[in-house]
């Protein structure tokens, strides 16, 4: 992926605000498609591993590893003041030889202006195990690092973490999506093919929760968190969307060789299933028939011999664009 990301604090229009990523600097942007231009408003020159930005706060935090610490920031968009919210020490959780490895992996997700959550892993990724081993929640106010008991409602782990995602509802109702089992459809196919029915592939259980935002930071567990899907070997779910507090989703089953949009209104709590292929075929062709309506830009901008280019990041959909820096 293109070292320089954009990623919008605003909706994408002729003019906007993103935050640029660079290999060592954060910076808060202008940015003019049609002229082709971008200008630093502030900018920070830091290392940073993982991001979280929460447009709804106007916050944007990250985490970076140094030596045997993760470090925790925050910055406040209006000002673009950088905050030291709290230090992570890996030597109280992971073994000595553990340690002695640099590399992991790991996933911060906002939670609100107080509170993070954090995945991280130490040893290297083995079939048969959980990706992540530990998740904490960090009150970067108070300094306190819980961690967290990753079982989930209905016997799955969220330490099989593949997705989330915060969702805000209309009547200001705040919740956290989240998804397992880190496999894509085309493996969980192939999977099924040659699936040993006694002992399955670990990561062959796929689970869809959400779950108050409020409730997960006072009781600091997943307990009351709200299973929506379960699918096992032979089945799996693919194209996530939320939009005007609908949560869809198509799920394909194997056995039966049949798919189904399903449909959640999160307000009222209704269920819609749906059959139809041609509704089912244009739901999973949404992201590739329906340009936004900046692509006219982008288009023109990609044409252009400019020095350099963005990756520009709107949720699920990804763009190269080239800008030209101006003071």
């Amino acid at each position: 992926m293109n070292n320089k990301q954009l990623i919008p604090t605003n909706e994408i229009k002729e003019e906007f605000e993103a935050i640029l990523l660079e290999h060592a600097s954060i910076a808060h942007c202008e940015i003019n498609l049609k002229n082709g231009t971008f200008k630093n408003i502030q900018r920070l020159d830091t290392r940073y591993d993982e991001f979280a930005l929460d447009i709804m706060n106007n916050e944007f935090c990250f985490s970076l590893k140094e030596k045997n610490n993760i470090n925790f920031y925050r910055i406040n968009l209006e000002t673009f003041n950088q905050t030291h919210a709290i230090t992570l020490n890996l030597n109280n959780y992971f073994s000595s030889e553990e340690i002695k490895d640099e590399s992991y992996y790991s996933k911060l997700i906002y939670l609100n202006p107080q509170y993070l959550l954090y995945f991280i892993t130490k040893r290297e990724i083995n079939y048969g195990r959980p990706f992540y081993q530990c998740i904490f929640l960090i009150n970067t106010s108070t300094g306190e690092i819980k961690r967290l008991n990753p079982l989930l409602p209905n016997g799955d782990n969220l330490l099989r973490l593949d997705t989330s995602k915060n969702i805000y509802l209309s009547n200001h109702n705040h919740l956290l999506l989240l998804k397992t089992g880190r496999i894509r459809p085309f493996e969980k196919q192939a999977m099924y093919n040659g699936v040993d029915i006694e002992s399955p592939y670990h990561d062959h259980l796929e689970s869809i929760y959400l779950m108050e935002v409020s409730s997960l930071i006072n009781q600091q567990n997943f307990n009351n968190a709200t299973l929506l899907s379960l699918l096992n070997y032979s089945g799996v779910s693919e194209n996530l969307r939320y939009e005007n507090n609908i949560l869809s989703y198509v799920v394909s089953d194997f056995t039966n060789n049949t798919k189904e949009l399903i449909k959640h209104d999160l307000l009222d709590g209704d269920v819609s299933k749906f059959q139809d292929d041609q509704l089912i075929r244009d739901y999973l062709n949404y992201d590739f028939e329906l340009l936004p309506n900046y692509y006219h830009y982008i288009s023109k901008l990609s044409k252009q011999d400019k020095a350099d280019t963005f990756n520009l990041i709107d949720d699920e959909l990804s763009f190269n664009v080239k800008l030209d820096k101006i003071s």
